[in-house]
């Protein structure tokens, strides 16, 4: 523990006396162009130095300022209490900075966003070099350096020359801290000569020219913004950093040589003029770069929520699709299971068809052969009841016939050997035969015969339909059609009867049309039922054809 304090210590000693070294460099060079009592200058890296100094290193070494600038303005020839006074302004102007942007404006060294390039130039720039420049310039008036008359053109030379060093010297600073090589190819690397030759060279043909001295001529300057422009756009901070240093450094070779635009009669006017004019530059490529940056950041966000929009939609598309597949296999499973529930209820039908044929039938055609011999012994013995029992011979031979025609209906014998056209056949047999009726089947020769179980579903639909057409139509003929036409087949039975009303027809709820509604829907089709030509009703169930291995051949 006692080992970490004493290293502590000795990190902050020497972190003080670097910031203290870097202060009095700074300070030298800039009191090389001193204007005023030989500690004014409008050329002061010291205050941008400074700034970096506290936000890099902490407040701790804030002492650092006030020895630099004691023994740089002491060197200057400035009495021992007025450098004092004027370190210990430094100090506190640089504390007022790093203080404003810390905990006011939450300042970010990257200068990424305008937000902190704003609280840059208002606060470090214009605020915190303020209050140094006012404690700097009470010290001198107080020694007698600056006369009360010149009070105000002294501080305002002061500020303009802090206010430069934080503009200029700052941002290059904290590129360096947060280095990031904006040069990533060979064809970046030849831009980047192109543009710091083409922008000395500018800056030279301007600020070197002694033509344009004396004579005010300053829009010559404003030829250095295209060049600001295209670092800030091409090569972020660093570029804009690097370049605006470069300006300012030709710029105030220039002015101290008395060529330029900026350069006057008075030396000092000259340098009022440039430091104005670099700060300006400084401030407009700043902000550039923060515009540009944070252009990248929204455009980066935009892409970012494009992807993420992106892969949630696949993740909800594979989603929907994985949704999609599994209700495909539950009904192809329901499917099945209806297939299997309607093979089962054709085989119970079947099987009680085949009770009542094999069984009642037999019982019944025993029983109507007793009753008529029955009925013959009474006709010979002459007797009374010889008349009931012929009665009872009657409704004994109508019960076997129905029975019959019950057993018939439900085990189509003929499905089993000749599939559904001997199925249909048939059932327009039994119609004609046992309710006296002209049912006619046409099975058109282009006909695709199905697999079994739809074949059974079209028979059951069939017998459906035509005995609700005995039951209620009350006509002379039944057609049954079976044809196709575009890729549908069609089953249709009509009637030339009573017809059905269309209203009545679409409010019907009977089991008859359900079923063969259901039945349709199992085909994939579906079930209309019209009133036809000949007044009565026609009922037609329409398919599509199956491709593949269901379709079992055509009838030719």
């Amino acid at each position: 523990m006692v080992a970490t304090r004493v290293n502590s210590r000795i990190s902050l000693f020497l972190y003080t006396g670097i910031v203290a070294l870097a202060y009095y460099a700074g300070a030298r060079l800039g009191l090389a162009y001193a204007v005023v009592g030989g500690a004014i200058s409008l050329v002061w890296p010291s205050s941008g130095i400074a700034l970096v100094a506290l936000l890099a290193l902490g407040f701790a070494v804030a002492p650092g300022i006030a020895i630099g600038s004691f023994l740089a303005n002491l060197s200057g020839g400035v009495p021992v209490g007025v450098a004092a006074l004027i370190g210990t302004g430094s100090m506190i102007g640089a504390l007022t900075a790093a203080t404003l942007l810390t905990r006011a404006a939450r300042f970010q060294i990257t200068l990424d966003r305008i937000h902190d390039v704003l609280a840059f130039i208002g606060l470090a720039a214009v605020v915190s070099t303020a209050v140094s420049a006012l404690i700097g310039i009470s010290a001198l008036l107080g020694a007698g350096l600056v006369p009360p008359t010149e009070y105000g053109a002294a501080f305002l030379k002061w500020w303009l020359g802090d206010m430069m060093g934080i503009l200029v010297v700052a941002p290059p600073l904290f590129s360096l801290l947060t280095y990031s090589n904006p040069v990533r190819s060979a064809q970046q690397t030849v831009e980047a000569c192109g543009l710091a030759v083409s922008t000395f060279w500018v800056s030279y043909l301007i600020f070197g020219a002694p033509q344009l001295a004396g004579h005010g001529y300053y829009p010559a300057a404003l030829a250095v913004f295209p060049f600001i422009i295209w670092a800030a756009l091409r090569f972020d901070h660093l570029g804009i950093s690097i370049t605006t240093l470069m300006v300012s450094v030709v710029a105030i070779w220039g002015t101290t040589h008395g060529t330029g635009p900026f350069a006057a009669e008075s030396p000092v006017d000259s340098l009022v003029r440039w430091c104005t004019f670099a700060n300006v530059v400084a401030a407009t490529g700043l902000l550039l770069v923060a515009a540009r940056a944070q252009e990248q950041r929204v455009h980066s966000l935009l892409r970012a929520s494009h992807l993420e929009l992106e892969r949630r939609v696949a993740e909800r598309t594979e989603d929907l699709q994985k949704t999609n597949n599994e209700l495909k296999e539950e009904m192809a499973q329901r499917r099945l299971l209806e297939g299997e529930l309607i093979r089962i209820g054709d085989q119970q039908q079947r099987l009680i068809g085949r009770e009542l044929h094999d069984g009642l039938g037999q019982q019944l055609t025993s029983l109507g052969l007793y009753c008529a011999a029955l009925n013959q012994k009474l006709q010979a013995q002459g007797h009374s009841a010889a008349a009931d029992a012929a009665t009872v011979v009657g409704l004994v031979k109508q019960a076997s016939l129905m029975t019959r025609r019950i057993a018939h209906g439900l085990d189509p014998v003929a499905m089993e050997h000749g599939g559904l056209v001997a199925a249909l056949q048939g059932l327009a047999e039994t119609a004609r035969t046992l309710n006296g009726v002209d049912c006619m089947l046409r099975i058109a020769p282009d006909v695709d015969l199905l697999d079994p179980l739809m074949q059974i579903n079209l028979y059951r639909a069939a017998q459906e339909a035509v005995n609700n057409a005995l039951k209620y139509s009350h006509g002379r003929r039944i057609w049954i059609d079976l044809e196709q036409a575009g890729g549908m087949q069609t089953l249709s039975i009509s009637d030339d009867g009573a017809g059905v009303d269309q209203e009545e027809m679409e409010r019907a709820s009977g089991l008859g049309l359900h079923n063969l509604r259901h039945r349709a829907s199992l085909l994939g089709g579906s079930c209309t039922v019209t009133r036809n030509a000949f007044g009565g009703t026609t009922v037609a169930i329409g398919y599509p054809l199956p491709e593949g291995p269901g379709r079992a051949r055509k009838i030719v």
